[in-house]
């Protein structure tokens, strides 16, 4: 019996503590000079990700070239398998990683179709970009085995600096040097170069002890 997840059937998966060989470099589209990522890490499909040169990433990432999810299907119930068609699990993805990028630990990456961070960005920590997002619209199959549903690119301009914890959603595209605050969500629009856009800040909704303190 194979241990093998089933993602890697119909995709080439590196998931691993140690770090990456020379043999696991020749798998990207590109792994630029003097690259770096740090274990543990998973990436899937190589083959559609590119690599600046000097580009620094930490450990704990997940970077996902989703390309073939048709594996889900066999878990849909059999009544509603005919819902689906196997070309709607099928993508085409493209994750470009220029050069002098660095992204901070635990930063997770879902593409279906178009990902592209300039060079000299700066990703913090726990940082989620995606240019996709789960369907939920059949009402009796759990969300998990619904195919993903591909949103427009993602671009994050050459210099910006995304903080702990940003959200850059399907269709965001951040122009030259912007600065996202932390726990930021950017979604579907064009934000101009040197913008710095953050959430409100937290305020007082109520004091649980009223007093003079």
């Amino acid at each position: 019996m194979s241990s093998q997840s089933p993602i890697a059937n119909a995709n080439i998966l590196l998931e691993k503590n140690t770090p990456l060989t020379s043999e696991d470099k020749k798998l990207f589209a590109y792994f630029g000079e003097n690259a770096k990522i740090l274990p543990p890490y998973r990436i899937l499909n190589p083959q559609h990700i590119y690599i600046g040169d000097v580009t620094a990433i930490r450990e704990g990432c997940h970077i996902n070239a989703f390309k073939d999810l048709s594996f889900l299907l066999n878990y849909v119930d059999p009544a509603y398998q005919g819902d689906f068609k196997c070309e709607d699990y099928r993508y085409e993805p493209s994750i470009h990683i220029g050069r002098e990028v660095q992204i901070g630990r635990f930063s997770f990456m879902s593409c279906t179709r178009s990902i592209t961070i300039e060079d000299n960005a700066l990703l913090s920590e726990r940082v989620f970009i995606g240019d996709n997002n789960h369907s939920f619209s059949h009402p009796h199959v759990p969300i998990m085995q619904q195919p993903n549903k591909a949103g427009d690119p993602v671009v994050i301009g050459r210099g910006s600096w995304l903080g702990v914890g940003s959200a850059i959603l399907a269709g965001t595209k951040l122009g030259q040097n912007c600065v996202v605050g932390a726990n930021s969500v950017c979604r579907d629009m064009p934000y101009p170069s040197h913008s710095v856009i953050a959430a409100p800040a937290a305020q007082v909704l109520y004091r649980r002890h009223p007093s003079d303190v």
